[in-house]
């Protein structure tokens, strides 16, 4: 069960990523949007509707997830920037990607919308600093202080990890 809860594995949080380390996952969360349009453009209703295991969200769930929690982050980020060690709003996501717009929008909406939030957000972080990427904000609900530059890896395990599991979705029988 927990390979196909974390087909990637599990997020491996590091206490300092090199500049190369940044820009790496910086140039990930450029080309994701691609990447997850190539691998659910042409979908099905039926295919958008599998899920990778027993309970869980269905390709189409997936992918308007990405859209939200990556919203999310790029606002996080700002917060970041223009407040000191801002706390942030904690949310469901569960709650979030069964809200009747998921339902009733095609996945094309939130491919468009991951497409611009991480143009934004690619292009922010390539103008930040050294001293801007350890800017911090507050999550209530883990206690944690996160830095811009954990964040950065972050969501570009993010990415990879919902990609496989949609992949893993379209591989089941």
């Amino acid at each position: 069960m927990e390979h196909l809860k974390y087909p990637i594995g599990k997020y491996q949080e590091n206490t300092a990523f090199t500049q190369h380390q940044i820009r790496d996952a910086i140039e990930e969360l450029m080309i994701f949007p691609e990447t997850l349009k190539k691998t659910v453009c042409n979908l099905s209703d039926n295919e958008l509707a599998k899920t990778y295991r027993e309970g869980s969200w269905t390709i189409k769930q997936l992918v308007h997830h990405i859209g939200e929690s990556h919203t999310n982050a790029y606002i996080r980020i700002k917060l970041a920037l223009t407040e000191e060690n801002p706390t942030i709003k904690p949310y469901d996501e569960n709650l979030w990607v069964n809200t009747k717009e998921n339902e009733i929008l095609p996945i094309s909406v939130s491919l468009q919308l991951i497409e611009a939030i991480h143009l934004r957000l690619a292009t922010l972080l390539q103008t930040l600093t050294e001293k801007e990427l350890a800017r911090t904000f507050f999550h209530p609900q883990s206690k944690q202080t996160w830095r811009i530059s954990d964040i950065i890896s972050m969501y570009s395990w993010h990415g990879k990890h919902h990609l496989a599991h949609i992949r893993l979705a379209l591989d089941k029988k």
